[in-house]
């Protein structure tokens, strides 16, 4: 009995070393799996397979006033062309919760119209010559843009009716764009409202990082559509809290002395000799760049994790921006998903960057990109 015991693990042995002998023949791999599930997940993709996301994190370019010129954005645009996204995402608020907002509480309702009166005040305008129900007009903007899988480019009365369909669910900016592909001679024969005509002109010229990178950005790839994809539901609480944590902030040692340390010198610098050689991507790579985000996150977030106000509503600020990054991070998701292994280019306030890069990156098939690597 002993004896067969030994004859039988000694053909075990034999067995298993043969098999793994033959596992490089058949491509077969042995490897000792990581004890976090996500991991695991994300192993299974290669990365040539994976979404790229690229989060390009912005100032707002209006503050530049005089000083901005579209010639400022060359060089970024330049490299944002090669990178190469099939979609871009900007930062504004979704038509969905426009929509749904203003259908839900008084609360809501007037949170929308104060942080989304242009967008419905323009769709007011379209409404109220054509009948036209929310979702059945998405349906009719997807069969346009499905059309030009085939042919590069849409006819005036198919872009003059798609302007009217996305100005009809909200999406301003992609109606601006599609006002951006008309002709000067074009323009003026669109039976287009007159305040309409002169609303997307605006935003087509504006300097907003929307219009003046998402806009020209898309034109340039020829891409029909843009993404809102920001969230303000943290607002609804933000105003209730608002005052009483100012008020306590004002008394706490942690944050006057914080106050002392506001201003940033590098960056200012840096924005100034980017605009002194009229190129503004090398500032663009400082924003977001890790040193300054590390330093830029721990300077205006860390100081609530610092104060520990009696109130605790420190930690509830911190709480509620960290729901509404998640918030944005799952519209990107959601977007994203129609379009495995695509580029993807979200411009997003600088200051939300490293919350959605952390977000993105435990997802299974997301790639994160940085600006300089992509140049």
């Amino acid at each position: 009995m002993k004896y067969r015991m030994i004859l039988l693990a000694v053909l075990i042995s034999f067995l298993f070393t043969s098999c793994l002998k033959e596992m490089p023949d058949k491509e077969l791999t042995v490897s000792i799996e990581s004890e976090d599930p996500i991991r695991n997940i994300q192993k299974l993709t290669p990365n040539e397979y994976k979404t790229n996301v690229l989060i390009l994190g912005v100032p707002p370019l209006n503050v530049l006033r005089k000083d901005f010129s579209p010639a400022l954005l060359d060089s970024l645009i330049l490299a944002l062309k090669n990178f190469n996204p099939y979609i871009i995402c900007i930062d504004g608020i979704s038509p969905n919760d426009i929509e749904a907002f203003q259908n839900l509480d008084e609360h809501h309702s007037r949170l929308v119209q104060s942080i989304a009166q242009k967008e419905i005040q323009l769709a007011a305008l379209v409404k109220k010559k054509s009948k036209l129900n929310y979702l059945t007009t998405l349906e009719k903007i997807d069969t346009i843009l499905n059309r030009t899988d085939n042919r590069k480019k849409l006819s005036l009365p198919e872009r003059t009716e798609l302007i009217k369909y996305l100005l009809a669910t909200y999406d301003i900016y992609s109606a601006a764009l599609q006002w951006n592909y008309l002709t000067k001679e074009e323009k003026t024969k669109t039976n287009l409202d007159p305040i309409i005509k002169a609303e997307l002109e605006q935003l087509v010229n504006s300097n907003d990082e929307n219009s003046s990178i998402g806009i020209r950005l898309a034109k340039e790839l020829n891409i029909q559509k843009l993404y809102p994809v920001n969230d303000y539901s943290d607002k609804l609480y933000l105003d209730k809290i608002s005052e009483k944590l100012y008020e306590e902030m004002l008394i706490s040692e942690v944050y006057l002395n914080s106050r002392k340390d506001i201003l940033d010198f590098e960056t200012d610098k840096k924005l100034k000799e980017s605009l002194s050689k009229k190129n503004l991507l090398p500032f663009f790579k400082h924003i977001n760049s890790i040193d300054y985000i590390l330093k830029s996150t721990n300077k205006n977030w860390g100081i609530y994790y610092k104060m520990f106000l009696d109130s605790g509503l420190d930690r509830t600020r911190v709480a509620l921006w960290e729901m509404k990054c998640l918030r944005v991070a799952s519209n990107i998701r959601e977007i994203s998903s129609f379009y495995p292994g695509k580029n993807v280019v979200v411009i997003i306030d600088v200051s939300a960057k490293p919350f959605l890069e952390e977000y993105l990156k435990s997802m299974g098939d997301i790639r994160v990109k940085k600006l300089e690597e992509i140049n």
